[in-house]
């Protein structure tokens, strides 16, 4: 299969200064604590898929200012965002809705409030939110279970849109998508972690503003559409992308007489438009008291630093893995396969089953040595 390369649009060289610095010094430790914690206690595929995510870097480039006790904890909240993620995204809107009931119950009060089997929800209930609920500031802890309310119940209508847009024919619409993407991104909840880690205490009125509310959504649009771009490659071949704002673009009536470079070129400039909307908002807000006006002027770096952290984060980790190599990073050169095709895993662990079959025939001794281990990856890709 030979890929057909694209340009993407080099989002970083939209801004001149990280305003938190570049990362937290506290990476370090968190990424090793964090690590030992993944490999002793989630099984091993999804130990896998974790890894991959890189979630400790994510973290530390994001949140600047964060103490290691505080980047623990937000791991915390970022792998059971994750755990929603798969309870979510593999399943019936039904079953979806369930889920997300389950894990927005434990969330709020450290149990699912009924008994369940889901290791995911267990595994919440018995110490990830203890950890989480001591580290956020009592201040942040109410906005930070409200921003989840709508996080989760978002993830349903996720589960909704995938299941109407299955059709080849299916057409979409750009504005809903984006305001929708705006929740389901999960980020929301992120920006209160950070108004904790940094002591911002900024009520719940001022946040309504509209100036200040629309500085937000700004910067909740740079994460989707970035996280978008990035992830495209990756979610191409898992699902064909249905759930991502490029195939959107190439779905809308108004924008479906684009390419796919056309799309790619369009969601760039959606994001230089979003961070246009960012200053201007920004520049609206109105005058306060002394300290609520600083309050409100480090939210908005702190809104750039997450931004600017998730373009880097996007860009190196190995869940996404977007470029082939260094060249075609410094040049942002995507290479994409045919997305009509087979999932390339699942191929290859049939192809790799049928060969060891054949081999085992031939000399049963290595029966006991590597097929429980292909068998079990064979049925994992099948399953995901």
């Amino acid at each position: 299969m030979v890929a057909q390369t694209y340009q993407l649009p080099d989002l970083r060289s939209f801004f001149a200064r990280k305003p938190g610095g570049p990362i937290s010094p506290h990476f370090k430790g968190a990424n090793q604590g964090y690590n030992e914690w993944v490999g002793s206690t989630l099984g091993y595929y999804f130990s896998i898929e974790v890894y991959n995510a890189e979630m400790p870097l994510l973290a530390a480039l994001a949140y600047p200012f964060a103490t290691e006790l505080e980047l623990r904890a937000i791991l915390d909240y970022m792998t059971a965002s994750f755990m929603l993620e798969e309870m979510t995204d593999r399943y019936s809107s039904a079953k979806a809705l369930k889920n997300s009931e389950k894990w927005l119950q434990t969330l709020k009060d450290g149990q699912p409030g009924t008994s369940t089997r889901h290791p995911f929800i267990k595994l919440m209930s018995k110490e990830m939110m203890a950890r989480l609920k001591s580290a956020v500031d009592p201040f942040h802890w109410p906005q930070f279970i409200s921003t989840n309310v709508d996080f989760a119940r978002n993830t349903v209508r996720e589960a909704l849109d995938r299941e109407a847009s299955k059709s080849a024919h299916s057409t979409r619409d750009l504005h809903s998508y984006m305001i929708t993407r705006r929740e389901t991104i999960g980020t929301r909840p992120c920006f209160v972690l950070m108004r904790s880690t940094r002591r911002l205490y900024i009520p719940d009125s001022v946040l309504e503003e509209d100036a200040v509310k629309g500085m937000e959504n700004a910067a909740l649009d740079m994460v989707y559409i970035a996280n978008d771009i990035y992830s495209f490659k990756k979610e191409q071949g898992d699902n064909g992308a249905l759930n991502n704002i490029i195939t959107v673009i190439l779905k809308d009536p108004d924008t479906s007489h684009l390419d796919l470079q056309g799309s790619i070129n369009y969601a760039g400039d959606l994001f230089k438009a979003a961070l246009d909307e960012f200053h201007a908002y920004r520049g609206k807000i109105p005058p306060f008291d002394s300290d609520m006006d600083k309050y409100l002027s480090d939210y908005a770096d702190g809104l750039i630093d997450w931004v600017i952290g998730n373009i880097e984060w996007s860009i190196v980790n190995n869940r996404y893995k977007v470029f082939c190599s260094d060249s075609d990073r410094r040049s942002n050169i995507i290479r994409l396969g045919n997305r009509y095709n087979l999932h390339l895993p699942s191929v290859i662990c049939f192809i790799l089953l049928i060969v060891l079959i054949f081999v085992y025939r031939r000399d049963p001794t290595l029966r006991l040595t590597f097929m429980p281990r292909y068998a079990s990856s064979f049925s994992s890709s099948f399953l995901q």
